[in-house]
């Protein structure tokens, strides 16, 4: 028998038995409990106060980040670069307080309905919290983490940008992290650590593809040689177009063809992708039963 049992044990309510109790429950504490609640302290390290753009630009970015890193720990076949309120959802950090400098976030309670027991069950964000942690610079001079960024999965380099870009704005912070279980987590980054990774990250890279679509030509802008697709499936497709194509996407206003196009495609490092760009390469006239 343990001392949180023998303690629920205990009859009685005179003194004694309520000295009996707490001493059993002392005892539970000092040596057989484990488990903590967990608490994130998140300081800014430019300044002795905190203002409320800077908090809401620190307290954003971290919770974007937190589902970020919490998605692919659900779900680690899959990337993603912009969050979802249901990932939100799912990995949320709870404002404690916040004192001078620094705030503080909590965890959501464990709510599995079959569970037993609450203590010392790492809950979804707790766990997203410690691994993007993992990922972030141990001190100001932890250049080798930086590094260690740019080679990592597209949806930790899109969570440890929206850390990034919010330290470039405001402040260097440090981050204090008292699990569940285990050894207090302490990491850092400073606003120099964050430009200089937030150039790296904005490096972009263009992916060149080609596609065949069917639709009718909408329109042409001739002077500035922009062509507009209505796809069969729904949507227009605007983009450039050569002259030598001119004449003939005039010829071939409002009708049904087949079009060759050459698509390009800028992502960042962080995986922000932009617009495809679209350039006509060739046009293939479709004969309409009625023609």
């Amino acid at each position: 028998m343990n001392f949180r049992v023998l303690a629920e044990n205990i009859p009685g309510g005179t003194w004694l038995d309520d000295l009996a109790r707490a001493s059993a429950q002392a005892a539970h504490a000092k040596f057989e409990r484990s488990a903590r609640s967990p608490l994130l302290r998140v300081a800014m390290l430019d300044s002795s106060r905190l203002d409320a753009y800077t908090s809401s630009d620190i307290s954003r970015a971290l919770q974007d980040a937190t589902a970020k890193i919490g998605h692919i720990v659900r779900n680690p076949q899959t990337e993603i670069t912009s969050v979802q309120p249901a990932d939100r959802e799912k990995a949320p950090l709870i404002q404690r307080g916040q004192a001078g400098n620094a705030m503080f976030f909590g965890f959501p309670e464990t709510t599995e309905p079959d569970a037993l027991i609450s203590d010392g069950i790492e809950t979804l964000s707790e766990r997203a919290v410690k691994e993007l942690c993992d990922f972030l610079p141990a001190n100001g001079s932890d250049d080798g983490a930086l590094d260690a960024v740019l080679l990592q999965r597209d949806t930790v380099r899109n969570a440890v940008s929206d850390i990034v870009n919010a330290v470039t704005k405001t402040s260097s912070i440090g981050l204090s992290l008292l699990p569940t279980s285990g050894e207090e987590l302490m990491r850092s980054m400073t606003t120099e650590q964050a430009k200089v990774l937030q150039g790296s990250l904005r490096e972009s890279r263009e992916d060149v593809g080609y596609e065949t679509v069917t639709g009718r030509l909408d329109g042409v802008r001739t002077r500035r040689r922009i062509f507009y697709l209505e796809r069969d499936t729904g949507g227009t497709i605007q983009g450039a177009v050569s002259p030598d194509l001119l004449d003939e996407i005039k010829l071939n206003l409002d009708r049904p063809v087949t079009t060759r196009l050459r698509v390009v495609r800028t992502t960042t490092i962080d995986g922000r992708r932009g617009r495809p760009v679209y350039e006509l390469l060739e046009i293939r006239s479709e004969t309409s039963l009625f023609d």
